[in-house]
């Protein structure tokens, strides 16, 4: 079907020929040899034919119907033994629709499910899903809005007809990587200021970040950030004698002006006001514990 505003869509900015996180679709004839390796994460979804896949070593049929999984960094080769439909859903972290359903609760099966790389059904549900999606792709649409949006309606799709052990299983390779992600956050904390750096530090694209965190922490990073340094500012305040100019040069405010402004706006005090409550609070608190 034909698209209309065709010229209105291709010259927008968010409208990319070659899409790097969302969907492609491919057509393979026969005896097509294939080899690609990925920088982000990869469901092959096979809706028509088989492809015989090579990936480290082991070679494994795909047969139509079914969906394969390969974390990012993988190197492997397709060879289409009849005409082949392929649709592939290009991510990074996975597009989880809310916190119960992501990576890190999958973590505690990892040792419980016995790994082996098997292809997994492309259940009713998904099967009509990719067979719009295919229309969408062969009429044109590469607005990146519009596969962000099909991406989190995939991962609704998974989430809503999938069990847990299944996903653990065919995500196995990546779940722990979750629980890095949260270590690389908290062991950046003190050294990251801003979201971008914060990306940058964990080697992902600011969107992508913003994303897992989101699913990872149930909150946006920017108030996370915060939330630290509040924490800090208060910390630094309370338990150290430090001058205040030297807990604003630490802090990385960019004098000490700023830095009374910001506790002023930030926490309701001066930091001379927040010190003096802070320990005023503290040495009653031991005095009501002696008594």
């Amino acid at each position: 079907m034909k698209l209309f505003y065709l010229t209105e869509h291709t010259s927008c900015y968010n409208y990319f020929k070659f899409i790097e996180e969302g969907f492609r679709y491919y057509k393979f004839d026969t005896g097509l040899n294939h080899e690609e390796k990925l920088t982000k994460d990869c469901i092959l979804f096979v809706v028509k034919g088989s492809l015989c896949i090579s990936y480290r070593g082991h070679e494994m049929l795909v047969r139509e119907g079914k969906m394969i999984f390969f974390c990012r960094d993988s190197l492997f080769n397709t060879y289409s033994l009849e005409p082949c439909e392929v649709v592939a859903a290009i991510f990074e972290g996975g597009i989880w629709p809310c916190q119960k359903a992501s990576f890190s609760e999958l973590y505690h099966l990892k040792d419980i499910v016995e790994y082996s790389m098997e292809p997994l059904e492309i259940r009713d549900r998904l099967h009509k899903f990719l067979g719009l999606l295919i229309c969408y792709l062969e009429d044109g649409a590469n607005c990146i809005h519009f596969h962000e949006t099909k991406l989190r309606e995939l991962f609704w799709n998974i989430r809503f007809y999938y069990s847990r052990q299944e996903l653990a299983l065919f995500f196995y390779t990546i779940i722990g990587r979750s629980q890095d992600f949260k270590n690389k956050v908290l062991n950046s904390c003190g050294k990251c200021r801003t979201v971008k750096d914060m990306a940058s530090t964990c080697s992902m694209s600011l969107s992508a970040f913003k994303r897992q965190f989101m699913l990872e922490f149930g909150e946006a990073p920017t108030a996370w950030i915060q939330k630290q340094l509040l924490g800090e500012i208060k910390y630094k305040l309370s338990v150290t004698d430090l001058p205040l100019g030297t807990i604003a040069n630490e802090l990385e405010f960019s004098s000490l002006a700023y830095f009374s402004k910001y506790c002023k706006r930030c926490l309701g005090y001066s930091p001379t006001e927040l010190r003096q409550r802070m320990k005023s609070g503290q040495k009653n608190a031991r005095k009501e514990r002696e008594e």
